[in-house]
């Protein structure tokens, strides 16, 4: 039987704690297991962040219920009046965001990151809690102020390191049980945040080696993840794993203070990183970028609006999201792309008449024989662009698919003939030959196309 791994060595303080206000890590405990979550802010809302098989389990996304989850943090030093452990209720009706785990034994890539952002509020804290009206507002002032004293990390402030190198020094924070310093009557055990040192071992970086890398498989999940030497056990997923501020050659404190100070966004200044995914006893730790995780969220986000939008009448989200430019600011997401593309597919007239105003930075007028062409062209033209971003996606496949027929049942003939959303259609068709239903709808978008003698 192999030998547990040695408990970590006490360490002082990291540096970086002294510059910047520490991340706040919370205990998880549900039905099927224990885990951990980083507190964060999404616009301005307090959320938890921490794997997805942390906080669902076996159960799917849907299964999930926030009554079986417990969340618990410890109070900040100098929160006078308040208790020491912190309850935090879970909000999925407010905002919740997911992206499932990964396979066993896969790392995690674009489409499956294993994460939760769950909205959450402070309903626990004050030790003398009363329901009596004259302390009701003055309970609540106090939840106010520790919400913003626990929730101290914005995800919008999440930046790519792409100067992260093999090597760099990491701290890993998780939640453990102490005793030392507890003035409880009792001498009953607190949670504190202990800190890790680590090393990373194998860092993403802006270009990746991708001209040297075949599998796109690869050059993705280099892109959302980081692997560290710091040492884990089961139960840790869900800390947090942060960079460590660099004092330069010579300078003094007081300097060091003065310039970390200004900002966090190079290398070494103590940002907060990754989210820690516990990996097997021996082995180097996980963590998947918050950077990539927030790219995940805005794709999310776009995702909604484009159908929401859509149900509303208002098809220029779609084509908008159709009109970026692949991958140019959310990463190598398509997600969004898709949903618009089924718009198109559904609302064809609609859509058409929206892409010829956005091409003229117009209003909504109906649109004329040439500006239908035109349109109708862009649109092609740019989903087309987005089939050769992400060729192995399904998903956008048969929306793709799905929307050039649409175009051509609807009598839509593009400007210069459509041979470019043909050739589309034929390689969608060759590509995704395994899959049954993309392979139907890509032959269904070939007869519509041939109707209206398309060539």
């Amino acid at each position: 039987m192999d030998s547990p791994p040695p408990p970590p060595l006490p360490l002082p303080t990291p540096q970086y704690e002294h510059v910047f206000l520490p991340v706040t890590v919370c205990s998880i405990t549900t039905t099927g297991g224990s885990g951990h979550g980083i507190l964060c802010t999404l616009k301005n809302a307090p959320c938890v962040l921490t794997p997805c098989h942390v906080l669902c389990g076996e159960s799917s996304v849907g299964d999930f219920q926030p009554e079986n989850v417990a969340a618990f943090v410890r109070a900040p030093p100098g929160s006078e009046g308040l208790d020491t452990q912190v309850e935090l209720k879970m909000r999925p009706d407010v905002f919740f965001a997911h992206s499932p785990p990964p396979p066993d034994g896969r790392p995690p890539d674009v489409n499956r990151m294993d994460y939760v952002v769950v909205a959450v509020e402070v309903v626990g804290g004050d030790s003398r809690r009363d329901d009596t009206n004259a302390n009701v507002s003055e309970q609540k002032a106090k939840q106010k102020l520790l919400s913003k004293a626990l929730f101290t990390r914005a995800l919008e402030d999440a930046r790519p390191v792409h100067s992260l190198e093999g090597g760099d020094e990491v701290h890993f924070g998780v939640v453990s049980t102490s005793t030392e310093g507890n003035e409880n009557k009792n001498n009953e055990s607190v949670s504190v945040t202990t800190w890790r040192r680590g090393f990373v071992t194998s860092a993403h970086s802006k270009h990746s080696n991708i001209q040297n890398v075949q599998s796109a498989d690869k050059k993705i999940t280099s892109l959302v993840s980081i692997r560290y030497d710091a040492r884990t056990v089961p139960g840790e997923s869900g800390g947090a794993v942060c960079s460590v501020a660099k004092r330069g050659i010579g300078e003094l404190p007081k300097d060091f203070v003065s310039r970390k100070a200004k900002g966090n966004a190079k290398r070494g200044t103590g940002a907060l990183l990754a989210m820690h995914r516990a990996g097997l006893p021996g082995e180097d730790g996980e963590g998947v970028l918050v950077s990539e995780i927030f790219k995940d969220i805005r794709e999310t986000l776009a995702t909604r609006n484009v159908r929401v939008a859509a149900k509303g009448g208002n098809t220029a989200v779609a084509c908008l999201e159709l009109n970026r430019i692949p991958g140019e600011s959310r990463g190598t997401r398509s997600r969004a792309a898709a949903a618009a593309a089924e718009v198109v597919a559904k609302q064809p007239y609609e859509s058409v008449a929206a892409m010829a105003a956005i091409a003229e930075k117009g209003g909504y007028v109906p649109s004329g024989a040439d500006r239908a062409l035109s349109a109708c062209d862009a649109l092609e033209q740019c989903m087309c662009a987005w089939s050769g971003f992400d060729p192995k996606s399904s998903r956008l496949a048969h929306a793709i698919c799905h929307a050039l027929g649409a175009l051509a049942r609807a009598r839509m003939k593009p400007a210069k003939g459509g041979e470019e959303g043909n050739t589309c259609v034929r390689a969608i068709a060759d590509q995704h030959y395994q899959n049954q239903a993309v392979r139907e709808k890509a032959e269904w978008a070939a007869r519509m196309r041939r109707a209206l003698q398309l060539k």
